[in-house]
C-alpha cells in the first residue's frame, strides 16, 4: 500500500479521474471546477495516496463559537476498495483535526450507498439526520457527525 501525502493542484488530473471513476453520476462526484477550488482552499486539507488511488478532503469551518471539520470528498479507485485505505485517509483527517483543534467531523453519504454507510458507522460516525432530494429529486442522503477519539 503506497503512502499518503498532501495533494496539490498538480494532482488536479488525476484527482478528476479518481472522482470520475469514483462516482457514479448523481452520487456527488465534484466538477473539475470544484475540485481545482478545494485544492487552492486555504481551508481545505487534502490527503491522497501516492498513486492517487485514494483522496479524501476536509474543510475547516468556523461559526464563531465553535470550530468544525467537513469531510467534503472520499474516494477509493473501484480495484483498491475494501484494501483499509478508507479507514487509512480518515485516521490520517481526524489526527489533522486534532492538530487543528477541530472538534466535530461532518459529512454527507447518499442514502442508498450502504457500503459507505456501513463503513462510516464502523468508525464511530453517527447519522443524524436524512436529508430530503439533498443529491437531487428522490435521491436523498444522510448527515453524518463524529467527534475525534481523544487519544
Amino acid at each position: 500500500m503506497s503512502a499518503l501525502r498532501i495533494a496539490t493542484v498538480s494532482d488536479l488530473d488525476r484527482i478528476v479521474e479518481l472522482e470520475r471513476v469514483s462516482f457514479r453520476a448523481g452520487e456527488g462526484g465534484f466538477s473539475r471546477r470544484q475540485l481545482r477550488a478545494l485544492l487552492r482552499s486555504p481551508n481545505a486539507f487534502w490527503l491522497i495516496g501516492a498513486h492517487v488511488d485514494a483522496a479524501a478532503c476536509w474543510l475547516k469551518v468556523s461559526n464563531g463559537r465553535s470550530r468544525w471539520a467537513r469531510l467534503y470528498t472520499l474516494a477509493v479507485h473501484p480495484r483498491l476498495r475494501g484494501q483499509g485505505w478508507a479507514q487509512r485517509l480518515l485516521k490520517a483527517g481526524f489526527a489533522w483535526m486534532k492538530e487543528n483543534g477541530l472538534s466535530v467531523c461532518r459529512a454527507e453519504v447518499k442514502y442508498d450507498n450502504h457500503a459507505a454507510r456501513r463503513l462510516y458507522a464502523s468508525i464511530g460516525f453517527r447519522e443524524i439526520s436524512l436529508l430530503h432530494n439533498y443529491y437531487g429529486a428522490g435521491r436523498h442522503g444522510v448527515r453524518l457527525v463524529k467527534k475525534p477519539d481523544p487519544s
